[in-house]
Order: structure tokens, then sequence, then C-alpha cells
């Protein structure tokens, strides 16, 4: 299910002649970072302020132009360390100013504000997963939910007014991915304890 393993060619195809052309017309990876951020928070400030339909248009328009930032990165040569650091830190902001308007949109039920703060915190930690395992050299790209299906889930959801429905199928992918990605980690640990597990099998 999750775009990055089974949809990543078909969505560079269209995004990679939108982001050479961003290139060519000067835009720059961190300022398209910025962009999307500054989007974000702009869509959650719209919603809070009660458009919940408009909120999430611009928290769409937010998220796709984060989505250029790499092509860009890599057309005009500029990729490097802090570019990643910066992306991965903006997402992590981003998830926090969508995530944390769905808590509020449902503050009313307790129930659904602690799936909701869940959901938060899970998004964190499947990316810090993911990111602390890449650090010790091993992989965690595993999982039924990514952050691209979080969020185009959530702002579906925002959109068309079935939070809390989308809560319930966010918290359940959510825990689900981090166990793959648990265990995914776990299995590459014992591999390196003992290369005879993977030759073994």
């Amino acid at each position: 299910m999750a775009l990055n393993a089974y949809a990543r060619a078909a969505t560079d195809r269209v995004l990679t002649p939108v982001g050479r052309a961003m290139a060519r017309m000067g835009l720059t990876a961190n300022g398209l970072t910025t962009a999307g951020l500054v989007l974000s928070a702009a869509g959650a400030a719209v919603v809070l302020a009660g458009y919940p339909r408009a909120g999430a248009w611009v928290l769409a328009v937010g998220a796709a132009t984060d989505a250029f930032d790499g092509i860009v990165a890599r057309e005009r040569g500029t990729a490097g360390p802090f570019g990643a650091f910066y992306d991965s830190v903006a997402d992590r902001v981003g998830d926090v100013l969508i995530f944390g308007t769905v808590a509020w949109l449902v503050r009313d039920d307790p129930l659904l504000f602690g799936v909701a703060v869940f959901v938060l915190g899970g998004s964190q930690l499947t990316s810090y997963i993911r990111a602390k395992a890449e650090s010790l050299g091993w992989n965690a790209t595993v999982g039924v939910l990514e952050r691209a299906e979080r969020v185009i889930i959530i702002l579906l959801a925002i959109h068309f007014a079935f939070v809390p429905l989308a809560l319930w199928v966010l918290a359940a992918g959510t825990l689900v991915t981090v166990v793959q990605r648990v265990r995914a980690v776990l299995r590459q640990a014992r591999t390196a304890a003992d290369p005879s597990r993977e030759a073994g099998r």
C-alpha cells in the first residue's frame, strides 16, 4: 500500500518534469521547503478559523510544494546534508501542524481527541524509527502507512468531513507500521550479530 514502495516510479514521472521546470525558473529546494511549511501553517490557521474545506486545500498545496524540493535540489546540484536535514525537520513540523489541527477539531470528544494525539505521536515515531535505523546503517522503509498516505487521508477527511473515521484508520495503520518497522530493524540487527541467520534462510 505504501506509496513510497509501490508508486515511486509513477509519481516521479509526474513530479520530475514539474520539478525541473521549477529549477529552471530559479526556485531553490530550501525555498520550496520553507514555502511548504508556511502554507501548512496558513492552512492550519484557515481550518482553525472555521473554514475546513478551504484550509484543506491550502494544506494540500503546501504538501504538494514540499514534494518538489528534492527534485529541485538534484536538478540544481544543490542536494546536501543540510537540505535533507531541513526537509526532514520541516516534515515533522508539518505533521504537528496538520494533526494538531485535527486534534483541535475533535477536542470536544475525549476519545477521538486521544486517538488524534496517538496518531500525532505515531506519525513522529514512525519517522524517527526510520531515521534512527538509517543512521545505524539499517533500513526501515516498510509499513502500510508512510507520511504521504497519512497526509492524503487526513486532508481528504478534513475536506469531506469524515475525520473520526480517518483517525481510527490512521491509528490502526500507524500502529501496524510501527510494529512492522521495529520488526524489520530487529531482523537486521540479529543478522548483523549472527550472519548465519541470513545465510540459513
